[in-house]
């Protein structure tokens, strides 16, 4: 995180393009393992029944960071100065300056806040480690072997097509939230006759309502124990913002449009990583199967800048229309990924998995896993 900020905030004195191109693979490189890092970090210390809502937390901030960074820039946009800069320097430095000093600063506290296991969390008592010890030890699937890392967990993730099924799904998810975020600006730029300034400050109303909508839908999916059906909601609201994108027949339509999309985005993409993680009890399978989600999500920053060109302006009716169509594929995944996994709690249910018990002591069939005909996935 502290050489990420570096990286971050000496972007601002970049003066050539082949010194961004490198900067911005060093940033790449130092950013790569904190999200899925982050991911299985929460699966630690939060129990399955627990962990769409922990997830939100954390994936929530990029929308949050979004409408933060509408505001900053909002406000830095008054130091370009139309063209003259600030103390010599164009407003584009100083946005790189002031957002990257605070993650280095924040960077030392990290040691300090975050623990590495539930006994080494100080600022719990003894009464709740025990209770966090219980709620993760009681779940079907969680033994003290599948805490640990193990080779043969890790090629059982490698094997498994729903590890990519979910990882393809993420793909079409982050080409939408990269996209999104990128051109948002563009986007709402292309309605009416607002400044730069006018136009930041529009865009963080869009990012608050993804961060309500997705916060309430993670908690309602914890409470209910339904990951699929949000997924699904997410999916097809993006959908509808898109279609009402495409159409454009007023501003007013079209900037209604940006706020379903950011409704759907985070509580697609976001209940979509924790449904993987808690259909995936051994820490081995767990950490590859996260690692593969983001390795996979994140490529799409790759395509997503191609989905919206200028010559294509101000109707990107071809963006939004490939846009509809990876939505739609993800759909489809998702709804192929729900039927598996009711179809193989159905076998469990009536004993047609019960054969991999035969033989084993109770340990033994504890240790199996999502294997074990007593462990039912998420639905």
């Amino acid at each position: 995180m502290f050489s990420w900020g570096m990286i971050s905030t000496f972007s601002a004195f970049v003066n050539s393009f082949s010194s961004l191109i490198a900067i911005r693979l060093l940033l790449g490189l130092f950013e790569a393992g904190l999200f899925p890092g982050m991911l299985l970090y929460q699966t630690l210390f939060y129990n399955k029944r627990q962990i769409s809502l922990r997830t939100a937390y954390f994936y929530a901030t990029s929308a949050v960071a979004g409408a933060i960074g509408g505001l900053t820039s909002y406000g830095i946009g008054f130091m370009d100065n139309n063209g003259a800069g600030t103390a010599g320097w164009r407003a584009w430095r100083w946005i790189f300056l002031i957002i990257g000093i605070p993650t280095v600063l924040s960077a030392f506290f990290v040691p300090i806040v975050l623990p590495n296991s539930i006994e080494t969390a100080t600022f719990l008592t003894e009464e709740e480690r025990r209770l966090l010890r219980i709620m993760r030890d009681n779940e079907i699937g969680i033994t003290a072997s599948s805490k640990e890392l193990h080779k043969e967990d890790v090629m059982a993730g490698v094997k498994d097509w729903k590890v990519y099924a979910w990882s393809l799904a993420q793909f079409c998810g982050h080409a939408v939230l990269y996209s999104f975020s990128v051109f948002l600006p563009t986007i709402i730029r292309g309605m009416g006759t607002w400044n730069n300034a006018e136009v930041q400050a529009l865009t963080v109303p869009v990012y608050t309502v993804g961060v309500i909508v997705y916060l309430t839908a993670a908690r309602l999916s914890d409470r209910l124990q339904k990951r699929a059906v949000f997924c699904f909601a997410g999916g097809s609201l993006m959908i509808v913002g898109y279609a009402l994108l495409i159409a454009h027949q007023s501003v007013a339509m079209s900037y209604a449009g940006c706020f379903v999309v950011a409704a759907g985005l985070w509580m697609s993409t976001g209940t979509s990583m924790a449904w993987l993680n808690v259909n995936n009890p051994r820490y081995g399978k767990r950490a590859y199967a996260s690692g593969m989600l983001i390795t996979v999500g994140n490529s799409a920053g790759v395509a997503s800048p191609f989905l919206f060109s200028d010559k294509h302006k101000p109707g990107y009716r071809p963006g939004y229309a490939a846009t509809i169509g990876m939505l739609a594929f993800a759909l489809c995944l998702h709804v192929t990924l729900y039927l598996s996994l009711k179809r193989a709690n159905a076998r469990k249910l009536s004993g047609q998995e019960d054969w991999r018990m035969e033989g084993k002591t109770e340990e033994e069939i504890a240790d199996l896993g999502e294997d074990n005909p007593r462990y039912l996935y998420t639905l």
